[in-house]
């Protein structure tokens, strides 16, 4: 930023030389050695203090005067005893019982001197015995079974027509007979309304023209506010322009079969 022309600004200034300030000297006196420095310590074996002078040295911590000394012999007479550190006594007085087993006990082994009985004899001859029960042995399921697939051949409704068809069929036919019944008893009473027609009246129908002409106006002047938009980006708008459209559709139809002149109408209300 330039400074404004003043007439001030032609007076040289004074120009201010600091002053030095004195030395700073310590009151302490520097010959004296530490009394707590740690100078040169780290990395070695010297302890925190050991660099101090003789009037200020620390004396060594009590874990360190101990270190690698035993600080008490031990005595001989006094060791660890059975049980002197179990939280629960043992009465040492106390046996313990022998085991009893309640239950029955196997046999004893037979001794070497012992003799089985000799002498016993028997009269039964077992290979006719064994032939006389298989011969009686009634054969179980397993044997009965045989892993062969099964004869349809041989059985006994094979080539016969099966029950549920015959029950179906007659079902179908009850339903057509009764179709056909209804069918019978309103086939006159449509005829005879089929062919009631009545002509419109003619101001009737101009009345009619004019109420369509008038609706179609009316759906007519919302389908113009909605048909103008380029994108339908919802739902409902693409909805709501598909109805307008149909019925407009639909109502010029009825205007131009009822302007054709002659309408006639029938019992359902058909008119053409």
């Amino acid at each position: 930023m330039q400074r404004e022309e003043c007439i001030f600004n032609l007076i040289p200034k004074v120009v201010m030389q600091p002053v030095k300030p004195e030395r700073y000297r310590s009151k302490h006196d520097p010959k004296v050695e530490p009394t707590g420095s740690s100078f040169g310590v780290h990395g070695t074996t010297k302890l925190v203090g050991s660099n101090l002078g003789e009037v200020g040295r620390m004396e060594k911590p009590g874990s360190a005067k101990g270190f690698g000394r035993v600080p008490a012999k031990p005595d001989p007479k006094e060791f660890i005893k059975k049980g002197d550190r179990c939280s629960t006594t043992v009465d040492a007085s106390k046996k313990p019982s022998k085991f009893t087993y309640s239950g029955s006990a196997k046999p004893t082994i037979v001794k070497r001197d012992e003799k089985p009985i000799m002498g016993l004899k028997s009269a039964k001859n077992f290979v006719t015995a064994n032939a006389v029960e298989t011969i009686l042995a009634v054969p179980g399921t397993r044997a009965r079974a045989k892993n062969e697939p099964p004869q349809y051949t041989k059985k006994e409704d094979y080539g016969k027509v099966p029950r549920y068809l015959g029950l179906v069929k007659d079902e179908i036919e009850r339903e057509n007979t009764m179709i056909e019944e209804f069918v019978r008893q309103n086939k006159n009473f449509i005829e005879e309304e089929s062919g009631r027609a009545e002509p419109m009246d003619e101001r009737e129908r101009i009345e009619l023209v004019n109420a369509l002409k008038a609706k179609w106006d009316h759906v007519n002047s919302k389908y113009q506010k909605l048909c103008h938009n380029v994108v339908f980006d919802t739902l409902g708008k693409v909805r709501r322009k598909e109805t307008f459209e149909k019925e407009l559709t639909q109502l010029e139809k009825d205007i131009q079969l009822l302007e054709k002149g002659h309408v006639v109408i029938t019992q359902n209300n058909d008119w053409f």
